[in-house]
């Protein structure tokens, strides 16, 4: 390869940053449902999973009523804002089940948070933004 003179260079280095892909360019709602919803593999938390869960997440000052872990990769997960998922009252829903893990409040909202947990398979209804990345996972969908 000749050397690229240092003009042509930083172009070409400015257009390849450009054109990739940025890690951090999905944004906070999209880190916000991560850090809410995501977690690949699921997290050994011991006995209390969704106490420790809700916890670690900060979901737990207040407490929060209802809130589901997705046990599968960030990949499969976005897959469900393109050809993963379908149409749904404005939002996706997924093609395929996914193994997830349902923490629902078990006393008052206030106090120590006390969680009971429910793992199955299930549906994912969620909103995404224009560029395809998760935004909001649709608790009140259960399929």
């Amino acid at each position: 390869l000749l050397p690229l003179p240092c003009p042509l260079l930083l172009l070409f280095l400015v257009l390849a940053c450009c054109l990739a892909p940025p890690v951090r360019c999905q944004g906070p709602r999209y880190e916000k449902f991560l850090r809410q919803h995501h977690d690949h593999p699921r997290t050994n938390a011991g006995r209390d999973y969704c106490g420790a869960m809700m916890q670690r997440r900060g979901m737990a000052r207040p407490c929060k009523d209802i809130n589901t872990f997705i046990h599968a990769s960030k990949a499969q997960i976005q897959a469900v804002c393109g050809s993963g998922g379908i149409e749904y009252w404005g939002r996706r829903r997924s093609r395929a089940q996914f193994p997830v893990t349902t923490c629902s409040l078990k006393g008052p909202p206030w106090g120590r948070c006390s969680y009971q947990g429910h793992a199955n398979h299930r549906f994912l209804v969620i909103t995404c933004d224009p560029a395809g990345w998760p935004m909001q996972f649709d608790e009140s969908h259960i399929m």
